[in-house]
């Protein structure tokens, strides 16, 4: 008989972050950490690069494009993902971001370098709070 106790522990410890979080894992732990979100097909390319950025910061992003519905939908289609990132005409135009995050609240448009970097800094730190005003930035 082998025992695998080490592997049965790993998998209770994966299961009570799951049903303590509801799903919801931690910014650090969670397997997208940003959802962008271009409101049409001309702010694709924006969002795309967006998502890159976020690649060469570490960050895990993934593009949710119009052709996977309307933005409502795609929202609620990411809900549990910490940070989604909508760029619409206005934020493409000078390169910010409109930010939701997955508690409800909802920063104005800022630029994209300084949303970045601060989520960058927040998930490095393996902070649980999803927007800190004492975060760098």
């Amino acid at each position: 008989m082998i025992h695998r106790s080490v592997i049965g522990s790993v998998e209770r410890a994966v299961a009570h972050l799951l049903d303590t979080h509801g799903g919801a894992l931690p910014a650090w732990l969670a397997p997208v950490q940003v959802a962008v979100l271009p409101v049409t097909a001309a702010e694709l390319p924006n969002a795309e690069d967006l998502a890159r950025r976020c690649a060469d910061l570490g960050l895990r992003a993934e593009v949710t494009g119009p052709e996977d519905g309307g933005l409502g939908a795609r929202v609620r289609r990411v809900r549990l993902v910490p940070y989604q990132a909508v760029i619409g005409p206005a934020e493409a135009g000078g390169d910010h971001v409109a930010l939701r995050l997955r508690d409800g609240r909802r920063i104005p448009s800022r630029p994209a370098r300084d949303v970045l970097a601060r989520i960058a800094a927040l998930t490095g730190s393996h902070s649980t709070d999803l927007w800190s005003t004492t975060a760098p930035c």
